[in-house]
């Protein structure tokens, strides 16, 4: 089957990270978004966002475990930002859910990977990994609402 013009092809992004992930960041995004108007349920969020709520609980928790969200049950609770999104880095919303500290496995699946015995993949997977690794350090929930507010017909956080 022949390869399509360029001009007709598809983009497609591998994303590396989980769906977990893309919720939390999803989540908070959101929470920050409202920052002024305190606790938020994760069924309303859910609601908004459009994603399950079990699930979304289940992401929120391991943030809230880190200092990076306020829980509080009751009447008026639900979740909130523990600092300014100014304060909070991708890396540490991702890391909750990923454990990216841990060592991170070869991209074609050899059990032993490593500067001294690499795979063929293994340069440019070490430098794209620590440029994405970088990349989440340092952007952070305030960047994500300054692209929601010059870009609002992207629909993020909410067009899932």
């Amino acid at each position: 089957m022949p390869i399509p013009p360029r001009s007709t092809r598809r983009a497609s992004l591998v994303i590396p990270i989980s769906r977990s992930s893309e919720y939390a960041i999803r989540a908070l995004t959101h929470l920050a978004q409202r920052e002024d108007q305190g606790y938020c349920l994760a069924r309303e969020m859910a609601e908004v966002l459009t994603i399950p709520a079990p699930f979304l609980g289940k992401c929120l928790q391991p943030l809230v475990a880190r200092g990076v969200l306020l829980s509080q049950r009751g009447r008026n609770g639900g979740f909130r930002l523990a600092r300014p999104a100014s304060e909070i880095p991708l890396y540490d919303i991702v890391d909750s859910q990923e454990h990216l500290g841990r060592a991170r496995q070869c991209f074609l699946g050899q059990a032993e990977c490593s500067d001294e015995r690499a795979c063929p993949m293994h340069d440019f997977w070490k430098q794209a990994s620590n440029d994405f690794m970088s990349r989440l350090a340092n952007t952070t929930l305030a960047d994500l609402l300054r692209f929601c507010q010059a870009r609002p017909e992207s629909g993020y956080p909410t067009a899932g």
